[in-house]
């Protein structure tokens, strides 16, 4: 139990790095850096995750095509503000910004502030149906589950566990399958829910990883405490902190069932500290407890 507790203090200084960026020789450009690649295989000809990671860059980061040319790229914001510029037309990207740049488009990425980012790369036969072939920014919000698929993607990459390549190539497909169901329920959303419902359940996602706070989401929405419960009793059926915790345990359950995490690590990814307390809310939640849900 010590071990777990020291191990909550900070948990991006616990975290292994692929290519040594916290143990060894620090990049000029990175407070921190995690990535995995890929390569070319007989199973997927046609098209391959080539690299994929996540990346804290600092201020005054600079990066454009003459990195990445060959490449179709895929930018998800997480936190602080870039500018991309391309073919004399500029986009300000930040948290929850995704932004899909084709094979050789010449283009400029910079921030001036620092800003932290989750990217990934395909090369080979690029699928038209889903990807533009001009450079395109998607608003699609910061989300629990698109940062999980990319995670996997990145472990996949950076485990190489027999199959990986597949299993890469089925993360970037889930992802885009992700994408396409926030757009639809965003649109849904504009009839089925109140505005400040719909703000108050994404303010809630985006933080299933912090201790639920009322007085928080209620400001976030600009509305009372009180006022916000009606309207989840209202339109959701349960207050504010049951859908907080449910986002909770739907984050850790597929943390569980996708990166084979220890039930400590994914009680700390998911906001909680005590191991114990997170086994007893995820047993009311499912009926099974962490270990069972991951065996099962």
């Amino acid at each position: 139990m010590i071990y777990v507790e020291t191990m909550m203090i900070d948990h991006e200084t616990y975290r292994p790095i692929a290519g040594g960026t916290k143990e060894g020789v620090r990049l000029l450009r990175y407070d921190y850096w995690r990535t995995g690649y890929g390569a070319a295989s007989e199973k997927v000809p046609d098209m391959f995750v080539a690299q994929a990671g996540e990346y804290h860059c600092k201020a005054g980061y600079v990066s454009g095509d003459y990195e990445f040319t060959p490449r179709y790229q895929f930018f998800y914001h997480k936190d602080g503000e870039a500018l991309f510029e391309c073919r004399g037309a500029t986009a300000r990207l930040g948290r929850g910004d995704l932004l899909m740049v084709p094979a050789s488009e010449i283009y400029s990425y910079t921030s001036s502030g620092g800003v932290k980012y989750h990217w990934f790369a395909l090369e080979g036969r690029w699928p038209t149906s889903l990807c533009p072939d001009h450079w395109q920014k998607r608003s699609v919000g910061w989300d629990a589950v698109l940062e999980s698929i990319l995670i996997g993607m990145r472990e996949s990459l950076i485990m190489r566990e027999p199959g990986y390549e597949l299993r890469a190539l089925g993360y970037f497909y889930e992802f885009m399958a992700r994408v396409e169901e926030l757009g639809r329920s965003n649109l849904a959303g504009e009839s089925e829910y109140p505005e400040a419902v719909r703000n108050a359940m994404m303010f809630l996602r985006e933080n299933c990883d912090r201790p639920f706070s009322a007085a928080q989401a209620a400001a976030a929405v600009g509305i009372s405490q009180s006022h916000l419960r009606a309207l989840f009793r209202r339109w959701l059926g349960e207050s504010p902190q049951s859908y907080h915790t449910r986002c909770r345990i739907e984050q850790a359950k597929r943390l569980l069932r996708e990166h084979r995490l220890l039930v400590f690590e994914v009680a700390y990814q998911v906001g909680y500290k005590d191991v114990r307390y997170f086994a007893r809310v995820f047993k009311k939640v499912t009926g099974l407890t962490p270990s069972q849900y991951a065996r099962a």
